[in-house]
């Protein structure tokens, strides 16, 4: 009975919880965390709408827009150019720089072209092995779930202990209370640093939209009886229907449908939303209490500074931890990004492609290899062109708040034109959704204008 909301949680502590969570507070203290708290508040209102289409009809939110009139035509190149930001391989890219750390016994330097060269073959390799886990294990979902549950205990386990011992009161009520300082916009912040952090809070992007897929393979709502992607070796005997499925919205049936939606908001709220607050207070209680005032960081040096900071003053020891618990962050939610990535569109085409709907229910996992074999492809050469991880990860953070805002809007269109009346969510649901799709449109909207010459200075300046 414990689903997406934990397997998700496990996801979601990544490359903004580690990267841009430290170096905002490190540079502003908690005064901005409060965009944090709000990104997840207005993320828990898209997540629950989402999985309640799931509930209801066993097809995931991704199938539910291509439903809509006018079709494909007009949201099949709208999706793709919004998941934009899902492509970039940056999580493999971050994780490489605490390993080549760890190697080398110090961060490595932009301007050395044999240190460079190492990070990006430890990306490489990286980005290859997240794929492991996904091939193996009967259904993804199940292996996924073990990856996640093995780094939240690790992880969470770690940061805790070391904010519990090494880390003063002063800092802890510093971050704590960042979370609900509403509104407070320190001098001199970087909107663009703002936004890609308003990203990475939570979820973000279409990322959200896998809580919906895995509702339905952890066989929730009409997921039990619609079926679950088999892996590539193991998962001969699972299958996923052609269609999605539905139920009679009365009586019994209703009730019944009733007390999954309890379940979500149980998930959502005591288990996945204050994981996500956990997942990005720790990390940041570690960089406002050991590189408080930090300014002018620059390419891998975000990655590692917190933990040879924290080496300085208590032992190398905690270089290594630090960098390995780095480590345990990034690469489980780069697995986790190629499985969402494939999976969306592995059902789009398995529900709507007629040339695939000859094959039968176990085969759908030939479509979800297929297009993770193509990502593999993009990835390593997206690697070679940009291996800096901070430019990477704020790019994909705005591209990331696009492709959440507009959906946002689609869940309304969908759940108004597709659900039956006694299915569709409240209306204070409704208004979250409103609420979650302007605010993340807007900062995204805020950032383009005010630094569109930094940004053409970007993309001219990295080869993406």
């Amino acid at each position: 009975m414990i689903g997406p909301g934990l397997l998700m949680a496990g996801a979601n502590i990544g490359g903004g919880e580690w990267l841009l969570g430290p170096l905002v507070t490190a540079q502003y203290g908690g005064a901005v965390l409060w965009i944090a708290t709000t990104s997840i508040a207005l993320q828990i209102f898209y997540n629950l709408a989402i999985q309640r289409y799931t509930l209801c009809c066993g097809e995931s939110i991704f199938v539910g827009f291509f439903r809509t009139w006018p079709g494909a035509a007009l949201w099949l190149p709208l999706y793709i150019v919004l998941d934009l930001g899902s492509y970039l391989p940056y999580l493999a890219s971050t994780a490489a720089v605490p390993v080549a750390s760890m190697w080398l016994g110090h961060i490595p330097r932009d301007g050395l072209t044999d240190e460079t060269n190492l990070v990006r073959w430890i990306s490489y390799s990286l980005f290859c092995a997240a794929f492991l886990p996904l091939i193996f294990g009967g259904k993804v979902y199940n292996a996924l779930e073990r990856v996640m549950v093995t780094k939240l205990v690790l992880v969470l386990g770690y940061l805790t202990i070391v904010a519990v011992f090494l880390v003063s009161w002063e800092t802890k009520a510093e971050i704590l209370s960042g979370f609900v300082r509403f509104g407070e916009v320190p001098d001199g912040v970087s909107w663009a640093t703002l936004a890609a952090f308003a990203a990475y809070a939570g979820a973000g992007g279409l990322s959200n939209t896998s809580f919906s897929n895995l509702a339905r393979d952890k066989g929730w709502g009409m997921g039990s009886v619609v079926g679950a992607i088999p892996s590539a070796v193991g998962g001969k005997t699972i299958q996923l229907s052609h269609t999605g499925k539905t139920f009679e919205p009365t009586g019994p049936q209703l009730d019944r449908w009733r007390g999954w939606l309890r379940h979500i908001l149980r998930d959502q709220c005591v288990l996945w939303g204050p994981a996500c607050v956990i997942g990005m207070a720790l990390p940041s209680m570690l960089s406002y209490e050991f590189i408080r005032g930090v300014t002018g960081v620059q390419g891998h040096e975000a990655v590692g500074m917190t933990a040879r900071a924290i080496a300085e003053r208590h032992g190398n020891i905690f270089w290594v931890l630090t960098l390995l618990c780095g480590v345990l962050i990034l690469f489980p939610t780069q697995i986790s990004n190629l499985d969402g990535i494939s999976r969306r569109w592995t059902d789009v085409i398995w529900i709507g492609a007629r040339s695939v709907r000859r094959l039968d229910g176990h085969q759908v996992k030939y479509v979800y290899y297929a297009l993770l074999a193509s990502y593999a492809v993009w990835g390593l050469i997206a690697l070679s062109l940009s291996p800096n991880p901070l430019f990477l990860t704020i790019l994909n953070g705005v591209l990331m708040n696009l492709g959440m805002g507009i959906s946002a809007m689609h869940v309304v269109y969908v759940h108004r034109t597709i659900l039956p009346r006694e299915a569709r969510g409240p209306w204070t649901m409704q208004v979250g959704l409103v609420a979650c799709g302007f605010f993340y449109i807007g900062i995204s909207s805020l950032v383009l204008r005010q630094n569109w010459d930094k940004i053409s200075t970007w993309l001219q300046g990295y080869s993406l």
